[in-house]
């Protein structure tokens, strides 16, 4: 299993207590199930998502039809995603943000 550096601090922060990020953990169980394809990481903009406190990180691994409902929260203007990643089997290949595209 191929694992990066971000994968690996974001466990330690994990196992510290010390994540800046709620939900999913970086090695949880939904990571590997067969129909998981995608992993975000956002923030709630409105804090009514019942899944992260208003401005707060929270991690979801998604299957295609998760991952297509958080794009239309995203479209709604409801979460903003930070971080994406597609699941190549249990390997995370991530994608450059908007953020990220933006600045470059």
């Amino acid at each position: 299993m191929e694992v990066s550096v971000f994968e690996l601090l974001a466990a330690a922060r994990e196992i510290q207590g010390t994540d800046y990020v709620d939900g999913d953990g970086i090695m949880c169980g939904k990571r590997y199930e067969k129909q998981t394809a995608h992993m975000i990481e956002f923030s709630s903009l409105n804090g009514k998502d019942g899944l992260a406190g208003k401005n707060r990180y929270h991690r979801s691994f998604l299957t295609d039809d998760g991952y297509r409902q958080a794009l239309a929260k995203e479209a709604k203007g409801e979460i903003r995603i930070v971080r994406y990643a597609r699941l190549n089997g249990s390997t995370l290949n991530y994608k450059i943000s908007r953020e990220e595209r933006a600045a470059g």
